[in-house]
């Protein structure tokens, strides 16, 4: 099997875009060169100038080739590295909150968040394994090709100096150690492991009394206590027998139940609450699902784990002593909703005082021009003016008595002051109504 081939399964699969283009560069040593050239017969002086051009064109060629699987294992690398040390700073804070639960049994959150490190610190090991694996595997490609150079050429000049320049430079990865990067995570991952609670460990702590006896005392065997036998009861048998005797009374789970009451009333109450969730909706529209899209991609292993501390903060969890002050802070969409509420009800205290005075201005009108001439209709029309003008007014003062925002004293003694104001020229129209019309 050829080199080529075989290339693809040493290196890593899943990183091959990142590979030595191998065929490549054998197909251009192909193109360029013929098997035993530097020995071949040829006019002195031309052969030699264009089997160094080519050099230097191949030369070139495979100095790119390293920089770009050298900045890959390089960012690679610093990845990893980067992932560890979050990981790390994790664990501890973990730990520290494991450390306050002052012999509290763990919570189950917590257990899985210990599951959930052990699994990605061993996947950053099996990185870092691979990557070594890959590096060889390059490291091995371009040996070979330099040894396929040297083949079809005759001339040993290149691949002396890609190796002097290039390959045995101690910047480049074909010299990296990832020996730093083993011993961190081995350093990580035993301290996750030997920290890392037993699942079988007892959820309450053992008594002193018990703990310091330490030889097995002998105990008086005790007869074992007779469980007593579960009768159940039937009305059709046991009806008149059973008395002011106890008995349990059966129900099969498996059966399904023929009272339809409850899905009835969840019918019934679904219907009436549909039509105030649907304002409710109107009121907080939801946001669409591209402003919150990720700029990058969600595959990476560790951009699906920055998370934060207040995912494992609970009431459960909190420490003796503290109060989970977060916990009592509304969401989002609550405040919102109580933002726009708080603005249609400012709105409409505005609106309705607008509309009374409006009406006080019209049926002041009315009864200022219409005293002489069709005096009934006029004072009918100034009467329902000032009615509807106390309505909006009342209505104006009762959105601000509903407002659950803390209002300052310079607004509420504005409406007041505007309510009374409404009031006094509502009365006084309808003194001067009740004057024209004589009663």
């Amino acid at each position: 099997m050829k080199y080529g081939q075989t290339f693809q399964a040493q290196s890593v699969p899943q990183w091959a875009p990142y590979n030595v283009d191998y065929n490549e560069l054998k197909t251009l040593i192909k193109i360029h060169t013929t098997k035993d050239q530097a020995q071949a017969i040829a006019i002195p002086g031309q052969e030699g100038t264009a089997l160094a051009k080519f050099e230097d064109l191949f030369f070139k060629e495979l100095y790119s080739q390293h920089d770009r699987v050298d900045l890959f294992v390089k960012s690679k690398a610093d990845e990893i590295g980067r992932r560890l040390q979050f990981f790390q700073k994790a664990i501890l804070r973990l730990l520290a909150r494991c450390t306050y639960s002052n012999g509290k049994p763990m919570s189950r959150k917590r257990r899985e968040k210990f599951a959930r490190y052990d699994n990605q610190v061993t996947r950053c090991g099996e990185e870092i394994r691979s990557l070594q694996r890959f590096v060889d595997a390059q490291r091995m490609a371009f040996r070979k090709i330099l040894k396929k150079y040297k083949k079809w050429t005759g001339s040993r000049t290149l691949g002396d100096r890609f190796e002097q320049e290039v390959l045995n430079n101690p910047k480049s990865f074909t010299r990296r150690d990832f020996e730093p990067l083993l011993r961190e995570y081995n350093n990580i991952l035993a301290h996750l492991r030997a920290s890392t609670p037993d699942a079988s460990e007892p959820t309450s702590p053992i008594p002193r009394s018990r703990s310091r006896s330490r030889s097995p005392r002998p105990r008086a065997q005790r007869p074992a206590p007779q469980l007593e036998r579960q009768s159940y009861w039937n009305e059709y048998d046991d009806g008149s027998e059973a008395e002011n005797e106890p008995y349990t009374i059966y129900v099969n789970p498996g059966t399904e139940s023929t009272f339809s009451g409850p899905s009835r009333l969840a019918s019934l109450f679904s219907r009436v609450t549909a039509p105030m969730e649907q304002v409710r909706a109107w009121l907080n529209p939801s946001s669409s699902g591209g402003e919150r899209r990720p700029l990058l991609g969600t595959s990476s292993s560790f951009t699906e784990q920055t998370e934060t501390d207040v995912d494992d903060a609970s009431s459960s969890d909190f420490p003796s002593g503290y109060a989970a002050h977060y916990a009592t802070f509304p969401s989002i969409n609550d405040q919102k909703f109580s933002r726009s509420r708080e603005r249609l009800l400012f709105h409409s205290t505005i609106a309705s005082f607008a509309a009374a005075l409006v009406l006080v201005l019209v049926a002041g009108l009315l009864v200022a021009t219409g005293r002489h001439k069709l005096r009934v209709e006029v004072d009918a029309g100034a009467i329902v003016g000032v009615v509807s003008s106390l309505f909006f007014a009342t209505l104006g003062f009762g959105t601000m008595l509903y407002r659950t925002e803390r209002l300052s004293w310079l607004h509420r003694i504005c409406v007041i002051c505007t309510f009374v104001g409404l009031c006094v020229l509502n009365g006084l129209l309808l003194v001067i109504v009740v004057g024209n019309t004589g009663l």
